[in-house]
């Protein structure tokens, strides 16, 4: 996360000075399950795999996906909400979305290569409250190495906190896309598509396994 940190660090300097307040960072890695985590859930298509070590992006959790013999990887990275201004949670969750998709890429990515999910759709799929998804090509960061493509998308949930997944893949077949822009429901990436979920808490505020 080293990489392009000075820009989130520079952001919310000039974002304090022009709002003659301090914001502090929203988001930070998490340490442990008992302080943010998700549902994973394991299709046959997937294996747990170890994490790649990298100075980019801490990875929670990757799983290697093999199916038709169509492989690529998906990959879990975990942010807990530290809380705050409710008011600034939206600018907090894009800086921190500008810093992370940068590293993984190795380069700099345009924010309108984003598309926003609709809110219904991440409640409803994922437990989450919003989201955003986009796709890098040769990629150029220790993250990325090995693989020649990455669909990375971001999902909040305000007061939990924010999951980075990736998944990587060198072959397009790998997506199922068609020639009209929709996705094969049989493909390996559809097929493995939803797969974690966000922990709803009981009254003591603890995560409610299912």
């Amino acid at each position: 996360m080293k990489k392009y940190l000075f820009m989130l660090i520079s952001f919310l300097i000039s974002y304090s000075c022009l709002n003659a307040e301090i914001v502090g960072t929203r988001y930070k890695i998490t340490d442990s399950e008992k302080e943010f985590d998700v549902i994973y859930y394991q299709t046959q298509d997937m294996k747990v795999i170890e994490s790649e070590k990298n100075d980019d992006v801490n990875i929670t959790q990757s799983f290697e996906i093999d199916k038709n013999n169509i492989k690529g990887e998906v990959r879990y990275s975990l942010f807990t909400d530290l809380g705050g201004d409710a008011n600034t949670l939206k600018m907090q969750y894009a800086v921190w979305v500008m810093v992370c998709i940068n590293n993984i890429a190795g380069f700099e990515v345009s924010s309108d290569s984003f598309s926003n999910f609709n809110d219904a759709d991440v409640k409803k799929e994922f437990n989450g409250d919003f989201g955003c998804t986009t796709f890098i090509q040769n990629p150029k960061s220790e993250y990325g190495k090995g693989y020649k493509y990455m669909m990375a998308e971001f999902f909040c949930r305000e007061g939990q906190g924010l999951v980075m997944r990736a998944f990587l893949f060198n072959n397009l077949e790998f997506t199922g896309m068609n020639e009209d822009g929709t996705i094969s429901s049989s493909s390996a990436l559809f097929s493995n598509y939803y797969t974690f979920e966000f922990m709803d808490k009981d009254e003591s505020g603890n995560f409610i396994t299912k």
